[in-house]
């Protein structure tokens, strides 16, 4: 390869940009790299709750298991809660979550103390970092011929770079400038969130008195999961953060659902809470952390392209797709170990034209896969305890003999390529995707029926055994689909109400004016 001012340049230095630095310098020490990060200091993201894969890619991965246990707040699974319209009592809100305590590391992060932290671990193992540094322009020719122009500390400058391996997250920049950035059309949510002080914790003795029935039930605390709120065609998180602070958000679709929409996000956001009697109970006092809220419209997006010859997309620069699962960082930890692979290789003198091919053709599957097993049209039964008790089930069954599984089974090859690749993904990707379509059938059935959330209140659904990345998990999965088809049963004559019309086509003039 040419010479070159740096054999790796990286887009950002948050997560996604500081994993993969440290990944090739520690698997390749004289690999030069140069991080370019725009802040002056990171800001809170959301994505601060993980689910196990990204928790073994942290622990596993890149060591970090005994700074996340001092830092941070350890997760203990997820917990969804139901109501419906005319109930004003957190007593009666039906609940589906874990029972004991989660036997493999997941965190609820500050991931402005967590990029911070990994951004400050890559300067000490040799990557040179500009910051505060903005991207003015680049041009990719090849691997050896790539140019990058910066501005750093007043003064604008071009070096030359081996790789560029863009880490930019939802600013995309590579898939901006080449045009291959895209919405995904099929799933139009959006979404805003904020930070709380002076919230209150569901374990508190304060929350015990005005809801007695949360003395009850499962043994693990309540407060340290990631407890969602559910609605049809919305749902909200609530997030435990390690400084005492909550994350807090709604996500909806916009077929189904509109938010209040006057006034600081901030407020906007209590205001949706305060109408679930979980979210009254918690957030009746709570007060806004100032310029700490945010907003997204369309969270969905992917690149058609995800690398090329000198250049490859990781993390959220390359797709996103739903936080309802928590499984960003998962997506994030495959595609920087993939781009980390492809990178080495090249500059340890092999060809990798298949490698980026095969890289092209595998992002693109399993995020397809994954959106259609999982997320399209989901948000049409969210709102349905009994609909999500097996989703719950048949999901996070499928989540831990799939993925989880194979990441503890063989780390590297696993993390090597991306999520429901190979026979056995596609198996389970077909799986997920019909019964996530026969449960959004189901909840329009129950809405013509008048029966959609008959079960929302008094009832309990404590997961007893907890979800392991092995063959246990399949009894979890067949209880799920003894759920599902007792609904088929019930609803079997009933006829469906119509399907959520088909959202706007993203045309390339609408897709333009987005990037500019």
């Amino acid at each position: 390869m040419p010479a070159t001012d740096y054999d790796v340049v990286i887009f950002g230095g948050a997560f996604s940009g500081s994993a993969l630095a440290l990944l090739l310098k520690r698997a390749r020490p004289q690999t030069r790299v140069l991080i370019v990060e725009k802040s002056e200091a990171f800001d809170r993201k959301v994505g601060e709750s993980t689910s196990e894969v990204a928790g073994c890619f942290l622990t596993r991965v890149l060591g970090l298991s005994h700074y996340l246990a001092c830092e941070h707040f350890q997760k203990h699974g997820l917990r969804m809660w139901f109501t419906t319209p005319d109930n004003d009592c957190p007593n009666c809100c039906s609940e589906i979550g874990p029972n004991s305590q989660a036997r493999f590391p997941t965190f609820q992060l500050d991931r402005s103390l967590l990029d911070e932290h990994m951004l400050e671990m890559a300067g000490k193992e040799g990557c040179e970092i500009l910051r505060p540094a903005s991207i003015k322009s680049f041009e990719l020719k090849g691997a050896g011929k790539n140019s990058v122009t910066l501005k750093h500390a007043g003064e604008t400058r071009t070096i030359t770079a081996g790789w560029v391996a863009d880490c930019s997250g939802k600013a995309a920049l590579v898939a901006r400038q080449q045009g291959t950035w895209r919405k995904l059309d099929d799933h139009p949510v959006h979404s805003m969130w904020v930070r709380y002080s002076n919230v209150m914790t569901l374990d508190s003795h304060e929350a015990r008195v005005k809801a007695p029935s949360l003395k009850d039930g499962p043994s693990v605390a309540r407060a340290s999961a990631t407890n969602h709120l559910m609605g049809r065609g919305w749902w909200s998180w609530i997030i435990p953060l390690s400084n005492g602070d909550f994350s807090a958000g709604v996500t909806w679709d916009e077929r189904i659902f509109t938010p209040p929409s006057e006034g600081p996000i901030g407020e906007r956001v209590k205001q949706h809470l305060l109408n679930h009697p979980i979210g009254k109970l918690m957030f009746a006092d709570a007060v806004a952390i100032e310029n700490d809220a945010r907003i997204y419209k369309h969270l969905p997006y992917y690149s058609t392209e995800v690398c090329g010859d000198g250049w490859v997309l990781a993390g959220d620069a390359a797709g996103f797709m739903d936080p309802l699962y928590s499984q960003g960082l998962d997506y994030c930890a495959h595609a920087t170990y993939c781009a980390h692979n492809i990178i080495g290789k090249a500059l340890n003198g092999e060809c990798v034209k298949m490698a980026l091919a095969h890289h092209n053709v595998i992002y693109p599957q399993s995020y397809q896969r994954w959106f259609h097993g999982l997320y399209k049209n989901k948000y049409q039964y969210l709102g349905d305890a009994d609909l999500m008790h097996a989703a719950f089930l048949m999901d996070i069954a499928a989540y831990f003999i799939g993925p989880v599984r194979a990441v503890y089974a063989d780390t590297h090859r696993e993390y090597s390529t991306m999520p429901y690749n190979g026979p056995g993904g596609a198996i389970f990707a077909k799986l997920m995707r019909f019964y996530n379509r026969r449960l959004e059938t189901i909840a329009r059935k129950r809405l013509t029926a008048g029966t959609y959330g008959k079960n929302n209140l008094k009832h309990r659904h404590l997961v007893r055994m907890p979800f392991e990345p092995n063959m246990k998990a399949v009894r979890h999965l067949f209880g799920g689909m003894r759920v599902w088809l007792k609904l088929e049963a019930e609803t079997m004559f009933v006829r469906p109400a119509e399907e959520l019309p088909q959202p706007a086509m993203s045309t390339p003039k609408a897709r333009m004016a987005e990037v500019s």
